[in-house]
């Protein structure tokens, strides 16, 4: 990781706002080999180029444009999952990802350990029982009721299969098909598996997403569009929106 990217993604874990002599003791922890003026150099340079302003003294902010850019890294296990499924359906279409990704972006962080598999209609039989011969240890579900999910997905490490909605932001990570921000922020507007990201929750995690890392408005409300939940979407946007500006 460059320096640069070690300053915005610093920047971007504390809300976009950050003093130089605690990103120094950050970086200085992990990294020894980073000279001090090095990070001096690229904090200038980052200013010039407008990605930061200065704040204070020795306190400096992201500008809008300069957020880092979000990336689900799937885990080993869900990279073997993901392999095993594309060997045997090739052309299907299907991303895998788990919703504890959420976790960092939550006031009150669940317990959540499960793994989804979004999988287009004609496809979620098929792989649902491809999913139960592979004898993961793991209970797999098919398209859960609201019910069920709150009833068997709390603590567990279960695999959900669920319906892949047509032109979902998807990207190619590590070999395999993940969600982007995108998705993942209007599934959980909604989605019977991501009870626990309702009321207050939404708000806090849209709020914090938006601070942190970049997202793309026309990707986001077209695939709430699709989802029928544009409007919400709207809503929690211009909520926080309007908070922000009452700072």
């Amino acid at each position: 990781m460059t320096t640069t990217e070690n300053i915005l993604n610093y920047a971007a874990a504390h809300g976009g706002t950050f003093l130089r002599k605690e990103l120094l003791q950050e970086i200085a922890g992990e990294q020894t080999s980073i000279k001090v003026r090095a990070v001096d150099l690229q904090i200038s340079r980052l200013i010039a180029s407008g990605r930061l302003m200065r704040k204070g003294r020795g306190e400096y902010q992201l500008t809008g444009e300069s957020l880092p850019d979000f990336v689900y890294h799937p885990s080993e296990t869900e990279k073997e999952i993901f392999q095993n499924l594309k060997k045997q359906f090739p052309f299907l279409e299907f991303c895998i990802w788990s919703p504890k990704v959420l976790s960092s972006y939550m006031l009150h962080v669940p317990n959540v350990g499960y793994t989804f598999v979004d999988v287009e209609k004609d496809g979620m039989e098929a792989v649902f029982h491809a999913l139960q011969n592979m004898n993961l240890g793991r209970n797999i579900l098919l398209a859960p009721t609201a019910q069920e999910c709150e009833r068997y997905l709390t603590g567990t490490d279960a695999i959900v299969v669920r319906l892949l909605i047509g032109q979902s932001p998807l990207t190619l990570v590590e070999g395999c098909i993940v969600p982007r921000i995108e998705k993942i922020l209007v599934d959980a507007v909604g989605d019977n598996e991501l009870f626990y990201t309702s009321g207050s929750e939404i708000y806090y995690i849209f709020e914090d997403v938006c601070n942190r890392v970049n997202v793309n408005k026309s990707k986001l409300l077209r695939y709430a569009s699709r989802r029928n939940r544009k409007e919400q979407v709207e809503r929690i946007l211009n909520t926080i929106n309007h908070d922000q500006s009452g700072e």
